[in-house]
């Protein structure tokens, strides 16, 4: 039975999230809620996920050894729990921000009332696909430079990690 949930469970975040966000846009439909809250959803569910998967993989040996030198609630949160779960933390934003944009151009293609999808619904000709092609541009560009930024975030907060 293990072996059967070892291939059923999928590892990556996305995918453990995708029915739940599948069904919540069902729910939602193409409301102006929707269109607030499946981004939100998409960058908070794998960050949240990766948080606590971070904090339950803290060693406990470094939390009692935190423990006898008088550190508890905040204060072991912050000085072992938070230094610990911090690589997580991180690899769940990246992969929230790579959601966000999927996210967001999903609902740029088929949710919004004059989006993306929309002059290219409405004229076949180029001046539809020269707009779609742009947004995708610049969704590229966004989507990089917010990888870059997580990237100096990661470097500038996991400093003391050696490389």
């Amino acid at each position: 039975m293990r072996r059967a949930h070892a291939y059923a469970a999928p590892d990556t975040p996305a995918l453990r999230w995708l029915g739940g966000a599948l069904l919540a846009a069902l729910w939602l439909g193409g409301s102006e809620t929707a269109r607030q809250a499946l981004p939100a959803l998409s960058l908070l569910a794998p960050l949240l996920y990766q948080t606590v998967r971070g904090i339950r993989a803290a060693d406990p040996a470094l939390v009692e050894t935190g423990r006898s030198h008088d550190l508890n609630g905040w204060s072991l949160y912050r000085h072992v729990l938070l230094p610990g779960a911090l690589p997580f933390i991180l690899t769940g934003l990246r992969q929230g921000l790579g959601l966000l944009w999927l996210t967001l151009i999903a609902l740029a293609l088929f949710a919004t009332p004059a989006g993306l999808g929309i002059p290219q619904l409405r004229d076949s000709g180029p001046p539809g696909v020269t707009t779609l092609l742009l947004a995708i541009a610049l969704y590229a560009v966004l989507s990089l430079g917010s990888g870059a930024l997580v990237s100096a975030l990661e470097r500038w907060l996991l400093r003391w990690r050696p490389r």
